[in-house]
């Protein structure tokens, strides 16, 4: 509505410059899903380094003792989840989401008991055998008898062996006090929780904890279980619920590898979870102690030829940080890490340095954390790999470990999307547009629109051509975005009311093969 204007003076006005810029969105959020021993169940968790994960999940675990984890010819798998989420971090990851799948597992638990009732419980803030031995001393901080303020002590070991981890100084048993213990403990411990039971009768409670050796009472958790992995059932229930978080850009699942029973049907099921997005991909693993000597070792894998999969071989070697030498010479010197998580890592370097249109490949795509690699890939074996859309990490004199290879799994099926960073760059360009044109719904649908659209994302388009996103010496040869009546939308579209706009662009792709001609030049007179 126009102003109303009154009375004389100077009135200022903001005129709208129409401009809506649209904002760039991430590209290296990785997606961790899978088993582990401790964390929440069944939620992603965001976490911004390697400390979160030690802290909310508990860090590298000593699984060397589990069968599942066992290989012939001597060979273990380190912990899946622990090692990948640490070699995503170590080469270049940024931010992760953590969802830990565990069916069956407990949480465990000790109260204060009446009778066998529990008047008072402490729980473990996660399910699994992690918070077994937890002990929690209860200390009365008055001989009065109608005292009701203790303090709390969470850590490990009895006695004057026990340290504590967390203290609460005071609380209150009184469950209508400020300072009552649950409101004091819930949402701030990271090991435990603690529940007043409903009805419990707060005066035979003090009674008891006043009734202790010197008005302390210790409680030690037990009764934890880590539960299994989820099926094909459990993880299709996880990407649907995923769904709703868009900001995930690559999937990993730590422990499945593309074997049946192993691991297969729930790749199947983040690859059907990427379709449906459009907006990641999913790096997988082969199976491991399962060298790919021909083309008919890939072939009888039987890969999944999604555009928005990436599978990388070998598996990685990397030091056992349980052994030593003295104290724990049994443990193996050195465990098989997931190749995928060394991948993720170089794909979100890779895009921080140089953009998602740089393929994550070649000899500044270094590998960080690898002892060595389980097997040697030459040029024989990776005249087979590429073809066929595997991607090798290789040992290169004076370059290290690296990544030689940026395909999808995709290179023959659909040789359009070959290339990792053309799917890459097309679902980037893809999800920022989806998110910073939304405010065009509802617009009134004619040539002001149009005109619009067309100038934020040109805008947009132009940016990204600016920086070498796209092939072309001119803008006119590297992109096009078009939107109006006769060209993009008939009136039938109109009056159903869509909007159309077509944007195009001319993707770099890698140069992977680097011809040199040299020809002998015969002296002429």
């Amino acid at each position: 509505m126009p102003a109303t204007y009154l009375h004389p003076g100077v009135y200022v006005e903001e005129v709208p410059s129409g401009s809506k810029p649209i904002e760039a969105v991430g590209t290296s959020t990785a997606l961790f899903i899978g088993y582990c021993l401790k964390g929440p169940i069944g939620t992603p968790v965001l976490i911004g380094g390697w400390g979160d994960y030690e802290r909310i999940f508990g860090g590298l675990q000593d699984r060397s003792a589990d069968t599942s984890l066992q290989l012939a010819g001597g060979k273990v798998l380190g912990d899946p989840m622990g090692h990948a989420v640490y070699a995503f971090f170590q080469n270049g990851g940024g931010k992760a989401y953590v969802q830990r799948m565990a069916t069956g597992a407990l949480s465990a638990s000790a109260s204060v008991e009446d009778g066998g009732t529990a008047l008072l419980t402490f729980t473990a803030t996660s399910p699994g055998t992690w918070a077994d031995g937890i002990v929690v001393r209860i200390i009365g901080l008055s001989d009065e008898a109608e005292n009701n303020r203790y303090r709390v002590e969470v850590g490990r070991g009895t006695g004057d062996e026990f340290e504590a981890l967390e203290v609460f100084a005071e609380v209150d048993i009184r469950e209508a006090e400020p300072d009552f213990i649950a409101s004091m403990i819930n949402d701030v411990s990271e090991l435990v929780t603690v529940e007043l039971a409903d009805g419990a009768d707060v005066d035979t409670l003090r009674t008891i904890l006043q009734g202790a050796t010197d008005q302390v009472t210790e409680l030690t958790l037990d009764g934890g279980e880590n539960g299994s992995d989820g099926g094909k059932t459990d993880y299709n229930s996880a990407f649907s619920a995923l769904r709703k978080v868009r900001d995930i850009n690559m999937i990993l699942l730590p422990g499945h590898y593309w074997a049946s029973g192993k691991g297969k049907d729930q790749i199947e099921e983040a690859i059907g979870h990427a379709e449906y997005m459009r907006n990641c991909m999913v790096i997988y693993d082969p199976p491991p102690n399962s060298e790919l000597t021909s083309a008919g070792d890939v072939q009888s894998l039987g890969l999944n030829t999604s555009t928005y999969g990436a599978l990388y071989y070998p598996w990685a070697w990397v030091a056992n940080p349980f052994y030593d030498a003295e104290r724990a010479p049994g443990k193996p010197r050195r465990v098989l890490v997931s190749p995928a998580a060394f991948a993720a890592g170089m794909w979100a370097r890779t895009d921080r340095r140089r953009g998602v249109w740089k393929a994550p490949a070649g000899v500044e795509a270094t590998l960080l954390g690898l002892a060595d690699l389980e097997y040697v890939v030459e040029n024989d074996e990776q005249d087979f790999l590429n073809p066929s859309g595997v991607n090798a990490f290789r040992r290169l004199p004076g370059y290290g470990s690296v990544i030689w290879g940026s395909r999808t799994l995709a290179t023959r099926a659909n040789p359009e999307w070959r290339y990792v960073p053309v799917r890459r760059t097309a679902v980037f360009i893809e999800e920022s547009l989806y998110n910073g044109i939304k405010w065009a719904v509802f617009e009134p649908n004619d040539h002001r629109l149009w005109s619009a659209l067309r100038t934020n994302i040109e805008s947009f388009m132009n940016g990204l051509f600016r920086v070498g996103a796209f092939q072309g010496e001119k803008s006119s040869d590297a992109y096009f975005v078009r939107c109006g009546l006769g060209s993009t939308m008939t009136q039938g579209d109109i009056d159903a009311g869509r909007v159309i706009v077509e944007v195009g662009f001319a993707p770099l792709k890698p140069a992977e093969f680097v011809i040199v001609r040299i020809q002998q030049k015969v002296g002429q007179q």
